[in-house]
C-alpha cells in the first residue's frame, strides 16, 4: 500500500472532497436528520460528535449507502451517490462490533475485499501483507481472528477496511469496547495511519476527549442538525451556542442579565456580581456567562482586564496532572469549577474564601434557555 502526502491546505476555501446537502432521513414519523449539509476536503479527520439520538451514526449509513435519504445529495469526489447501492460507493466501513469473520484466519478476513473485486493472488497477497505491516499484525496473519483480542481485531477491522483503498473512510465508534488506555493506544495510530495514506475520514464518537484528540475538525450534532463545525479548539474556545459548551469540555455557566452594551462588549450582572465579556446583547437580555475552569486563577486581580469573584470552596478534586476546585457563593447555588497546576502549600481547606478571577476575553456569553428565560 503506497503512502501519500497528506494534502497541503490550499489557499481560500479547499475543495468539498465529500458534500452532503439538504440531506432528510425519517422513520416513520420521526425526523432523524433534517436538511443536513456537510462538507469535507480531501484528506481531512472530521469526526461527527454529539449525544445518542442526534442523528450521527444515520448520517454515517447514509453516506456509507446503508440507508437512503428521503431528499439531498451525497457526492464524494465528484461522484453523485446518494441512489448508488452500497457496494459500488468505494466507502470503506469499520463498524462498532469490527464485524470480522471468525471462520477466516487475519489474512483471509482482510483479503475478503480485494478477493471479492476479484484482484489477481499476487495483488492480494502483496497488498494484505502491506496493510498487515501498517497496523503492525504481520505476525498474526495465519492466525484465526477469534483468538485475537480486542485491541487487535480492531487493528484488523482498520486493515481490511484501508486495504481496498476506498475513496472515503467511515468509522463507527470503533473503540468503543477497548479499555481506556488502549483506546487512547489506537487514537493515536489510527490517526497517524489515516494521516499517512491521505485518507479521507468520517468518524462517529460521543466521547469528546476523542474527538478533541483526533479529528482536523469535529461537527456536534444535535436533534438532527450540525451545531457547529470547527477545529476542535474554535469548538473548545469558541463554541457557537450553550449546547455546544455544555457538551464539549467542563464550564463554570452563571445566569445572569446584560445591564450595558457598548464597544463590542456587554456588562453582565450576576448572583456573583458584575462581570464583562466580549458580546453583542440588548441591555435587560437573560444570558448565561461561562468560563472554562483552566482560565480561572486564584487571587486578586490585575489591572482593569479581568473579572474577578468571590466563592466558598467546598471540594478539591485531585486529577494528577491537575487539581479541580468547586466552589459556590454566598448568594447563589451556582457551581464555579477551575482547574490549577498544583495546590498551594499548606493545601486549600474547605469553606475558604477565595478571590476567583479571569480575563475579559476568556468570558463566554449566551441567550439563557427559553425555559430559564421565562
Amino acid at each position: 500500500m503506497t503512502s501519500v502526502a497528506r494534502p497541503a491546505p490550499a489557499s481560500g476555501r479547499p475543495p468539498a472532497y465529500l458534500q452532503v446537502a439538504q440531506l432528510t432521513k425519517r422513520f416513520g414519523s420521526a425526523t432523524v436528520l433534517h436538511d443536513l449539509n456537510l462538507t469535507v476536503e480531501k484528506g481531512e479527520f472530521v469526526s461527527l460528535l454529539g449525544p445518542s439520538g442526534c442523528g450521527k451514526t444515520t448520517l454515517l449509513r447514509l453516506i456509507a449507502g446503508l440507508m437512503r435519504p428521503e431528499t439531498g445529495r451525497i457526492v464524494i469526489a465528484d461522484r453523485e451517490l446518494t441512489r448508488v447501492p452500497a457496494h459500488k460507493r468505494q466507502v470503506g466501513v469499520v463498524f462498532q462490533n469490527y464485524a470480522l469473520f471468525p471462520h477466516l484466519t487475519v489474512a483471509e478476513n482482510v483479503a475478503f475485499g480485494l478477493t471479492n473485486q476479484r484482484r489477481s493472488r499476487d495483488e492480494i497477497k502483496r497488498r494484505v501483507g502491506e496493510a498487515l505491516q501498517l497496523v503492525r499484525m504481520a505476525p498474526f496473519a495465519d492466525r484465526s481472528v477469534s483468538a485475537l483480542s480486542g485491541g487487535q481485531q480492531q487493528r484488523i477491522a482498520v486493515a481490511r477496511a484501508i486495504v481496498v483503498e476506498p475513496a472515503i473512510l467511515l468509522l463507527d465508534e470503533p473503540f468503543s469496547a477497548l479499555d481506556r488506555k488502549l483506546r487512547e493506544t489506537m487514537q493515536i495510530e489510527l490517526r497517524h495511519i489515516l494521516r499517512d495514506l491521505g485518507i479521507t475520514s468520517i468518524f462517529v464518537t460521543h466521547d469528546q476527549d476523542e474527538a478533541l484528540v483526533m479529528s482536523d475538525r469535529i461537527a456536534v450534532m444535535n436533534e438532527g442538525q450540525i451545531e457547529h463545525l470547527g477545529t476542535p479548539a474554535d469548538i473548545y474556545t469558541s463554541p457557537k451556542s450553550l449546547f455546544v459548551l455544555e457538551f464539549v469540555g467542563l464550564s463554570t455557566r452563571l445566569g445572569g442579565t446584560v445591564v450595558s452594551s457598548h464597544g463590542g462588549e456587554v456588562e453582565v450582572e450576576t448572583a456573583f456580581g458584575r462581570m464583562r465579556a466580549p458580546a453583542q446583547f440588548r441591555p435587560g437580555s437573560p444570558v448565561v456567562v461561562a468560563v472554562r475552569p483552566e482560565a480561572i486563577s486564584i487571587g486578586e486581580s490585575e489591572g482593569d482586564g479581568r473579572n474577578v469573584v468571590r466563592a466558598r470552596l467546598t471540594d478539591v478534586v485531585y486529577l494528577g496532572a491537575k487539581t479541580q476546585l468547586h466552589l459556590r457563593g454566598e448568594r447563589s447555588g451556582d457551581l464555579i469549577q477551575a482547574e490549577i497546576a498544583r495546590l498551594p502549600p499548606g493545601g486549600l481547606p474547605s469553606g475558604s474564601e477565595l478571590a476567583l478571577t479571569w480575563r475579559v476575553e476568556d468570558t463566554m456569553v449566551f441567550p439563557a434557555p427559553a425555559s430559564a428565560a421565562s
